[in-house]
């Protein structure tokens, strides 16, 4: 009966994490925090912990399709948005979401399989390293600047970084606000580039139905799944380094890339990091990641239901590739029948009356502000990842 349970609530998670994933703008994170105030205590603990990390990793393979094909994303995949234009423009947006699913699968069945070297070596690691996060934080944002390929959009970024970072210390400090990081993040990441696509009228061109991916590298494929466990490990030892540094200390690693290999890796981030998130809260009792951190609160992670949320985690993983695949035949189709005003407006309504629900209507001015900080880099063209400044920025401040 357990084993049924634990697939029933697998089966549930992949399909709510389908909504949220096609759904821009709703942060993974806040659909966790739902699900647990609606069914904590109604179920055993392990069951829900299934539920949620099944819909986290169903999310990371969904919402690379909004990404790509509507250009709106939220904070795991606001990376996915450039490259992804680029294909979808080519006439490439089903290939674009190919690769970055297939990149999911690897890096979740990956790290699945390496989890018990894994689990013996980020222990050690975090108490070597527990002590040097200020400064390690520093090195990643001042090696962004030292690598930007574009020193005229240095003085952009950095006004982003530091108006980011205030922003977060202002957030932080509010007494009556709840799930700060609800409003912050998706008024930055999600709701910033949803009223960025009402200015815009896009012309999407016909979408080329028949793609395939080709592994004609196998060593390439190797080492940017390696690039992609290194840095994702480096998110689950330090907090607040989210996907955009990681997507950065990997592309480092790996080399120059095409946007097909871009996102590959990305992929691999984004799934790789919710499960090592998983490995640190079993390791050494720390979340790095939302979800992970609503499974920590719910129940204490054991070796056997360390086994079982692996296993739900691969199983959810499979079968959100297949979904994933399926769905963009049809997104890629009906691409230029979308009312995009329509589909932007809805979202917002409905981020707002999240927000309003789980952070209270002080909620609402955060997330209203975020999203102006968040329309920054968006209209001066510079990166979106200096928005991490609002997590950074505090962290690295307290740690001083």
């Amino acid at each position: 009966m357990e084993a049924l349970a634990y697939l029933a609530a697998t089966f549930a998670g992949i399909l709510a994490g389908i909504f949220t994933g096609l759904l821009p703008g709703l942060h993974v994170n806040a659909a966790a925090v739902l699900v647990a105030s609606l069914f904590y205590g109604r179920d055993g603990g392990l069951v829900l912990a299934a539920l949620i990390i099944a819909m986290s990793i169903s999310h990371v393979f969904h919402e690379f399709l909004p990404s790509v094909f509507l250009g709106f994303s939220e904070s795991e995949a606001a990376l996915a948005v450039l490259p992804g234009h680029r294909m979808l423009l080519n006439g490439q947006g089903r290939k674009a979401v190919m690769m970055s699913a297939f990149g999911g699968i690897i890096g979740v069945l990956g790290v699945a399989l390496l989890a018990p070297a894994l689990v013996i070596l980020l222990r050690p690691a975090f108490f070597a390293t527990k002590g040097y996060v200020a400064p390690i934080l520093a090195g990643v944002i001042a090696f962004h600047f030292y690598r930007s390929r574009k020193q005229e959009r240095v003085p952009a970024d950095l006004l982003v970084l530091l108006l980011s970072g205030a922003f977060g210390i202002a957030v932080f400090s509010l007494p009556t606000i709840r799930e700060p990081l609800l409003p912050m993040l998706s008024g930055l990441f999600g709701v910033s580039s949803l009223a960025w696509g009402l200015f815009k009228k896009p012309s999407i061109p016909s979408q080329q139905q028949q793609a395939a991916i080709e592994i004609k590298k196998p060593a390439r494929i190797a080492r940017l799944f390696t690039a992609g466990v290194f840095s994702s490990s480096l998110m689950s030892l330090f907090p607040s380094l989210g996907p955009a540094q990681a997507a950065m200390l990997g592309t480092t690693t790996a080399g120059k890339l095409k946007a097909e290999s871009y996102l590959f890796l990305l992929g691999i981030i984004s799934s790789a990091s919710m499960l090592l998130g998983l490995l640190s809260l079993y390791s050494f009792e720390k979340a790095r990641n939302g979800s992970i951190a609503v499974i920590g609160n719910i129940m204490q992670i054991n070796p056997s239901a360390l086994a079982i949320l692996l296993a739900v985690s691969a199983i959810a993983a499979s079968l959100s590739f297949a979904s994933a695949m399926l769905i963009s035949s049809p997104f890629s189709a009906l691409i230029k029948t979308l009312d995009y005003s329509l589909i932007s407006k809805a979202v917002i309504a409905l981020i707002a009356l999240l927000v309003i629900l789980l952070s209270g209507f002080p909620g609402l001015i955060v997330l209203a502000v975020a999203t102006a900080i968040g329309l920054i880099p968006v209209m001066a063209k510079s990166s979106r990842q200096m928005l991490m400044g609002c997590l950074m920025i505090p962290v690295l401040l307290h740690y001083i």
